[in-house]
């Protein structure tokens, strides 16, 4: 797949253009022009959509929709979010409510996205939405609430959402845009329901050539997608993870990444994420793990990347039983070197109950009383190099599995 399989056959597909000056077949600065332009796109069958280099305002998200192309120009395309409103509840709202109604509704308008939670919820238990009219402090919402949000649990409404979203859309691409998060004028959005660019329940979709600086959360999260393409995407400075492919994501692949100084991971596979792809990437300076691999996250190749300068380990398989461990995965050719500098024990540490690990073809270099690889005591079966590892032989491999017999 290269721009969703849509295209094969038509050379010429219909083209809008979006842009602030005259010229463009829509003009405007905000994410209303640029929505009409993908609806109207996708209402007549597909195509493509062209934003011109300028700054856009995006007081909701830029919703991707199938068998449309997004094409912007590169780092002169900027979508901007503007500093968040935030209210309180004025009525307990419930499960599968269309509604919310706000203590201090005058800092919103339909049109605005908004995310909406109390104290007790967390992960998809968390609803974003698009508010659609208003009746007094009562606002309508484009999706019905995901869970019941109460007063006396400080149940709030932010004006926080993805910067580019994707629901349920198949064969859709989004090439050549800078989002620019302004993460210091606004609240953090979870990465299950959000991030710089967001794609869930979504197949087929090729992300290319994308920098997401400076999010207040993760730069690019995907969940319960399938065969999703992401090449040469820059994440920069976000206060989340750099990537969080997660929630049944399958095959999804991975090339020429940067994640660089952001506030957690460097990528972060979540839960049940199968038979992926990462390869020539850099997780550079991130404060978490350059690479943590989790919960049924099996069958991954990641290889020829480079991981050095992250806060915990450079590769962690995190502590698991066998039941959820990452299993069958192999780790080929990266380079890995100063990483642990606020944590972790090892530049790639196996600390689950994994079964067909291959560990080879790496170059580590680990800093001063840190491990090379270690294997953890739970540890079923691993393949090992070789490897070239830059490390006190007592502290090159260390394997923590009792001796047979």
């Amino acid at each position: 797949m290269s721009m969703g399989r849509w295209r094969e056959g038509h050379p010429n597909p219909l083209t809008v253009t979006v842009g602030p000056h005259s010229g463009a077949d829509l003009v405007g600065q905000d994410n209303v022009a640029l929505q009409a332009a993908v609806d109207y796109v996708a209402g007549v069958g597909g195509g493509i959509v062209e934003i011109r280099p300028g700054t856009y305002t995006m007081h909701d998200s830029l919703h991707l929709r199938s068998h449309v192309t997004v094409r912007g120009a590169g780092d002169d395309t900027v979508l901007w979010k503007p500093p968040a409103v935030r209210s309180a509840l004025s009525s307990d709202i419930v499960y599968g409510h269309w509604d919310v109604s706000l203590a201090q509704p005058d800092g919103f308008r339909p049109g605005m996205g908004v995310y909406i939670y109390d104290d007790y919820t967390g992960g998809f238990a968390r609803t974003v939405a698009t508010l659609l009219y208003r009746d007094g402090d009562r606002f309508g919402i484009s999706r019905p609430l995901c869970y019941d949000y109460c007063r006396h649990r400080n149940a709030v409404v932010v004006s926080v959402y993805p910067l580019v979203s994707g629901v349920n859309v198949e064969d859709a691409a989004v090439i050549g845009l800078r989002l620019e998060g302004n993460a210091a004028e606004n609240e953090g959005l979870d990465g299950c329901r959000g991030a710089g660019l967001y794609l869930i329940g979504s197949t087929d979709v090729y992300a290319a050539d994308i920098t997401v600086h400076d999010f207040h959360g993760d730069g690019v999260s995907f969940q319960q997608c399938y065969d999703p393409v992401f090449e040469d995407i820059r994440v920069l400075n976000c206060r989340g993870n750099g990537f969080h492919p997660g929630s049944g994501t399958t095959r999804p692949q991975m090339r020429r990444l940067v994640s660089r100084d952001n506030g957690a991971e460097g990528l972060f596979y979540c839960v049940r994420v199968t038979d992926s792809v990462l390869e020539d990437s850099e997780f550079v300076g991130n404060a978490g793990n350059g690479i943590n691999v989790g919960h049924r996250d099996t069958d991954h190749v990641i290889r020829r990347n480079v991981i050095k300068d992250n806060g915990r380990s450079g590769i962690l398989f995190r502590p698991l039983d066998y039941a959820v461990a990452g299993h069958r995965t192999q780790v080929l050719d990266n380079i890995l070197e100063g990483n642990c500098r606020q944590g972790g024990v090892a530049e790639v540490d196996l600390d689950a109950e994994l079964e067909d690990i291959v560990v080879a073809g790496n170059r580590i270099r680990p800093t001063a009383g840190k491990i090379g690889l270690r294997i953890g005591p739970q540890v079923r079966s691993v393949q090992v190099g070789p490897n070239d590892i830059e490390a006190d032989a007592d502290m090159a491999v260390v394997d923590e599995r009792a001796a047979p017999g």
